[in-house]
């Protein structure tokens, strides 16, 4: 059996074909533009539907449709108060179905039920891109007495390791 390469000739292909997915990869998970469209405190327009989700601090998340009923970044704390952010991500390849993130929460010192403190937490999601882009919400409803804290929120979505988007809010108590 003849060899067609010689060592450095295999060499030179392997960097070749490194380099070439290199490249490719990173076409395909060009960076990303993401915006802010807007920011307050919203209202369930349909209803809502509460499910478990043990990695957040309340161990629940509400889904429905929202309704923004006030731009600001100050939110005053109350039971079932909504508060968070629209925001659009763009600039990818269309061919690209999802976009992988991890969303980071960070807020003020609460003390759970079971005695544990919480002062946020995180989870990689998946969200799905139609043509390159979406656009979606995100945010936090202060459900229970122990989430009534004052003070800095963040959140954040971070891709590749970087952040994408970030949003902050102040809660505080009205007098």
């Amino acid at each position: 059996m003849k060899t067609l390469l010689n060592g450095r000739e295999v060499v030179l292909l392997w960097s070749f074909l490194l380099m070439s997915s290199v490249i490719m990869s990173s076409a395909t998970w060009a960076a990303p533009k993401a915006e802010i469209l807007e920011y307050g405190f919203y209202s369930f327009t349909d209803g809502s539907e509460r499910l478990m989700q043990p990695i957040t601090t309340s161990g629940y998340v509400t889904k429905g449709k929202t309704q923004l009923d006030k731009n600001t970044n100050r939110i005053p704390l109350e039971i079932g108060r909504l508060f968070g952010f629209r925001f659009r991500i763009s600039g990818m390849n269309r061919n690209v179905g999802i976009i992988p993130l991890e969303f980071v929460v960070v807020h003020p010192e609460m003390k759970k039920p079971d005695g544990t403190f919480s002062t946020g937490y995180r989870y990689n999601l998946d969200l799905k891109l139609t043509n390159g882009m979406v656009e979606d919400k995100t945010g936090y409803r202060v459900n229970e007495d122990f989430e009534m804290v004052e003070g800095e929120w963040h959140f954040e979505y971070r891709f590749m390791n970087k952040t994408l988007i970030k949003q902050s809010f102040t809660t505080f108590t009205e007098k």
